[in-house]
């Protein structure tokens, strides 16, 4: 985690522009004190001490961090952003970074895979519930170059509820959106040769687009997409056509 309180005056820090003379760091989520760690290679950041029972204590990637970072960053440096943010409080929920864009109020969760579809589902209905526009955004790999690619699950959820596109996470406020396309498989059959669907997918890479430019605030109905149930949800969405 990026940020925690100070317990002496409650104020929210960010890990590199906080000092060690200010121990005890507190989360702001379960309020068990957290450590300030600090060095050359990774980026300044807070841990929680073990046991670990806080949702949001489990173990961060360097990558991770350094993403929600730059987003923070470049967000922040926008003159349409305003109450930009790093991992605010939200009671149910806490964004990776929070935001309004134009006075919509906006939530961005840098998904890793550690969380599941279950939580990403219930988070999403959360923003909903809390009158949120919310933008999923895995990291962009070079898995994603591949001619086939095998999904996995919370990809393909993504990829139902955002209507046929995943947005990938590329540098500051740059996204890349992705489609996946059947692929079939012949497979031999004891009288003839059938065609089977392939749980691997082709990727389509699409023009890269910009958070505050390119993706507007939507309200989108209940429903059944590609097998995916989807809820009633607020979400960030580019203009290009719609695909089920």
């Amino acid at each position: 985690m990026l940020t925690a309180t100070r317990h002496y005056d409650k104020l929210k820090v960010a890990a590199w522009e906080a000092s060690r003379d200010d121990r005890p760091f507190l989360c702001h989520c379960c309020n068990g004190v957290v450590t300030l760690r600090r060095g050359g290679v990774r980026a300044a950041h807070f841990a929680h001490q073990p046991p670990i029972i806080c949702e949001y204590g489990a173990g961060e990637s360097e990558e991770h961090r350094r993403c929600k970072i730059a987003i923070y960053e470049s967000l922040r440096a926008d003159p349409r952003v305003t109450k930009c943010e790093l991992e605010r409080n939200l009671g149910t929920v806490r964004p990776d970074v929070s935001l309004y864009i134009n006075n919509v109020p906006v939530a961005i969760e840098v998904q890793v895979s550690r969380l599941s579809l279950e939580k990403i589902v219930h988070r999403t209905s959360e923003y909903r519930r809390k009158k949120i526009y919310v933008l999923w955004l895995p990291i962009y790999h070079a898995g994603l170059r591949r001619e086939l690619y095998r999904p996995q699950p919370w990809e393909l959820w993504l990829h139902a509820a955002y209507f046929g596109r995943v947005y990938y996470w590329l540098e500051g406020t740059r996204i890349l959106p992705v489609r996946f396309r059947d692929y079939y498989l012949t497979a031999r059959g004891r009288t003839r040769d059938y065609q089977k669907l392939s749980r691997l997918k082709v990727p389509i890479i699409n023009s890269q687009l910009t958070i505050t430019d390119d993706l507007k605030p939507v309200n989108t109905e209940e429903r059944i997409a590609k097998g995916w149930s989807i809820p009633e949800a607020k979400l960030l969405l580019d203009m290009q056509p719609r695909r089920s």
